[in-house]
């Protein structure tokens, strides 16, 4: 979407948005091949329409490339878009492409990059407009890896006021906030955030994450029996998936939930998914995280202590810790 410009007027660029949104809808299935070869008739269509038509087709090409575990043409579509955008100088239209080679920077594991990426992204966009949006998303994840919990419930709460009710967007803007309760040791308004995700959105690779963050604070909080639910839940979901990264993404967190109810068998399992898929596709932080645990769990087995919950395992890990007003606010609004 451009953020300043009105909808296409002259027919065949008219045609082809009409044919990359029921693309959307494919993707939101999770059919990503029909949807390419579906985007892929879009930029040669566009061809035929103005700059802006074909250069958000290309972005969005990339954008399922990406998802499919096409890096390098995915990366091809992303810098297309920017050097085009830059040539004519629309700033709105170039952040596209500065957002897709952001979201690359982080399935690779490049967080430096990632963040000065989702900066320029954040400069070039349209204030209030989508790509704001997705630039704070970004941006909340790099803050949220770095452990910096106000900036990243900053760029939270930012994205989910900036997305519509009931869309795709603040599903995922509120999947993200629940991660940041998580890291901050708040898993009982993580979990209350991530269940309600749940029933905001059937898109699997909105769902996967959130299933995912659920059983972590589920385990820190000790409920087993919700960990086992999820879990049949999120590996049905995985099976049918197919966008590698958000897979092990949600593999990874399933292993983390089983480490931490001392259930080893199950953790390596789910890691070794994680690791396998990460390998495969060049996911070097979730490939070092996967790593991490399988480390820990060995060590563990190897000293054979045993399983006790963990000391923070309760909806805060100090009774006395000051309560962020983001975090309320997601306790308020998962209510």
């Amino acid at each position: 979407r451009h953020d300043v410009l009105a909808a296409p007027a002259e027919p065949v660029a008219r045609l082809a948005e009409r044919l990359r949104l029921e693309a959307e809808d494919m993707e939101r299935a999770g059919c990503f091949e029909m949807a390419f070869a579906t985007v892929a008739a879009v930029c040669r269509l566009s061809k035929e329409a103005d700059l802006v038509s074909q250069l958000i087709a290309t972005a969005h090409l990339g954008r399922i490339a990406r998802q499919l575990g096409d890096s390098e043409s995915a990366a091809d579509c992303y810098e297309c878009v920017v050097s085009e955008a830059s040539r004519v100088r629309d700033g709105p239209l170039g952040a596209l492409g500065v957002l897709g080679l952001g979201n690359l920077a982080r399935s690779r594991g490049n967080r430096p990059e990632e963040r000065r990426l989702f900066n320029v992204a954040l400069s070039l966009a349209h204030t209030g407009g989508t790509c704001e949006l997705s630039a704070r998303q970004g941006l909340m994840n790099v803050a949220l890896s770095e452990n910096q919990l106000p900036e990243a419930l900053g760029h939270g709460w930012r994205a989910f006021d900036l997305s519509e009710e009931g869309s795709d967007a603040r599903a995922m803007a509120l999947s993200n906030i629940a991660f940041a309760a998580l890291r901050a040791h708040f898993a009982g308004a993580a979990l209350s955030g991530f269940l309600h995700v749940l029933t905001l959105s059937n898109v699997i690779r909105i769902r996967l994450p959130a299933v995912g963050g659920a059983m972590r604070a589920a385990a820190t909080r000790g409920n087993r029996r919700k960990v086992v639910e999820l879990g049949v839940l999120g590996d049905g979901a995985s099976a049918r998936a197919n966008d590698p990264f958000v897979v092990a993404g949600y593999a990874l967190h399933a292993g983390q939930a089983w480490q931490t109810l001392g259930e080893w068998d199950d953790a390596v399992r789910s890691v070794s998914t994680a690791r396998t898929l990460a390998e495969a596709h060049g996911f070097h932080e979730i490939l070092a995280s996967a790593d991490s645990v399988l480390a820990q769990v060995q060590r563990t087995q190897r000293e054979r202590l045993p399983y006790a919950v963990p000391a923070h395992a309760t909806t805060r890990q100090q009774p006395d810790l000051p309560v962020p007003d983001g975090i309320r606010r997601l306790e308020a609004l998962a209510v």
